[in-house]
C-alpha cells in the first residue's frame, strides 16, 4: 500500500468531504493496528498531524451536535442518566430493528450483517486497547470482555473469526458473491469512532461511555437479527455467532457499566462529562448508521422491484 503523502493529506483536508475524510481515517487507523508483518507501513510522524486535525474537527462537529447539556455531577446521578438515555436509544432505533426483524428480504439482512462486518471487524483490538492504564476490578472486567472475544482460547469461537463466517454464508446464500461491499459514509463514522477513541488516549473515558451504551444494546439488536434470520431460513452456523451474543453482551453491558463507569463515577467524578460524551456520541453515530442502512435496503428493494 502507498503511503499518503503530506500535501495529498492536506489536499483531502481542505476538500473537506466527509465520506473521503471517513476513507481516510479508516485506512490510516487499520494502518496503526496492522498485521506485524506490515509493520513497514506504519504511519509516520507527519502524517498524524493532519489525521489530528481532521478528527478535531470530526470531534467538534459531534460535540456540537450534542448542545449544551447538564451533565450529572455524581455516581448516582450518572447511573440515572445512563438508564434513561439507554432506554431512549433502543426507543429510536426499534423501528429499524422491528423491520429488520419482520419485513426484511435475505438481500436486505445480507447487506446489514456485511456492513456490520465493516464497522466492526475489529472489536476485539478496541477491547484490548481500552484496558491499557486500567488498574484492579476495572481492568479485570474489560479482560473478561476480551477474553470472550477470544473465544475463550479457542480459535474457531474466535468472535471475529464466528461473524466472519457467518457474513461470507449469508452472502453466498444471497447471492451476491461479488466480494468488496461498499460502506456508506456513516457506516464508515460507526465504526472509525470506535477506532480513534481506542487509539486516542485522550478520548479514553469517552471509549468507555462508547463501548458502554454499545454493549448494553447489542442483545436486543442481535435478539432482532436472530429474529430475521429464522423467519428466512438460515443455517444455524449463520445464527450461531448472533445467537449467542444475546447473552455475551447482556452480560458485557452488565459488567462494563456496573464495574467500570460507575467505578469511575464514583471514584473520579471530575471525568463523568467525558462518560456522558461518550454515551452521546455513539447514539447519535449509531442512529446515523442505521439510518443509511435502511436507506441501503430501501434501493435494494426498488431495485429488485424493478428487476420484476
Amino acid at each position: 500500500m502507498n503511503r499518503p503523502t503530506h500535501s495529498e493529506l492536506k489536499e483531502m483536508l481542505i476538500r473537506d468531504t466527509t465520506l473521503e475524510q471517513q476513507k481516510t481515517l479508516n485506512t490510516f487507523y487499520l494502518r496503526e493496528i496492522g498485521l506485524p508483518s506490515n509493520y513497514k507501513d506504519t504511519p509516520e510522524l507527519d502524517e498524524y498531524f493532519i489525521i489530528e486535525e481532521i478528527e478535531n474537527r470530526w470531534n467538534d462537529y459531534e460535540v456540537s451536535r450534542i448542545g449544551t447539556q447538564q451533565f450529572p455531577t455524581n455516581a448516582e446521578e450518572f447511573l440515572a442518566w445512563y438508564n434513561k438515555l439507554h432506554m431512549a436509544h433502543r426507543k429510536t432505533v426499534s423501528q429499524f430493528f422491528t423491520r429488520l426483524a419482520e419485513r426484511s428480504t435475505l438481500e436486505e439482512l445480507s447487506f446489514y450483517i456485511a456492513m456490520e462486518n465493516e464497522v466492526d471487524g475489529r472489536f476485539d483490538d478496541v477491547i484490548a486497547l481500552a484496558q491499557l492504564g486500567m488498574t484492579g476490578d476495572m481492568k479485570l472486567a474489560l479482560a473478561e470482555n476480551y477474553w470472550d472475544e477470544m473465544g475463550m482460547g479457542v480459535l474457531e469461537e474466535m468472535h471475529t473469526v464466528l461473524f466472519n463466517h457467518s457474513s461470507e454464508i449469508l452472502r453466498n446464500i444471497s447471492g451476491e458473491r461479488s466480494g468488496k461491499v461498499y460502506a456508506p459514509t456513516a457506516a464508515l463514522k460507526n465504526g472509525n469512532l470506535l477506532l480513534m477513541y481506542a487509539l486516542r488516549r485522550k478520548y479514553h473515558p469517552r471509549l468507555l461511555g462508547t463501548l458502554a451504551i454499545l454493549e448494553h444494546t447489542a442483545p436486543y439488536r442481535f435478539a432482532k437479527t436472530v429474529q430475521a434470520m429464522r423467519r428466512l431460513g438460515m443455517p444455524e452456523d449463520v445464527i450461531y455467532y448472533h445467537e449467542m451474543h444475546i447473552q455475551v453482551d447482556a452480560n458485557h453491558g452488565k459488567q462494563l457499566i456496573e464495574r467500570v463507569l460507575m467505578n469511575l463515577a464514583k471514584n473520579n467524578p471530575e471525568v463523568i462529562p467525558e462518560l456522558c460524551t461518550g454515551c452521546l456520541i455513539r447514539y447519535n453515530v449509531a442512529v446515523d448508521y442505521y439510518n443509511s442502512v435502511e436507506e441501503e435496503m430501501n434501493k435494494i428493494r426498488t431495485i429488485k422491484k424493478k428487476e420484476y
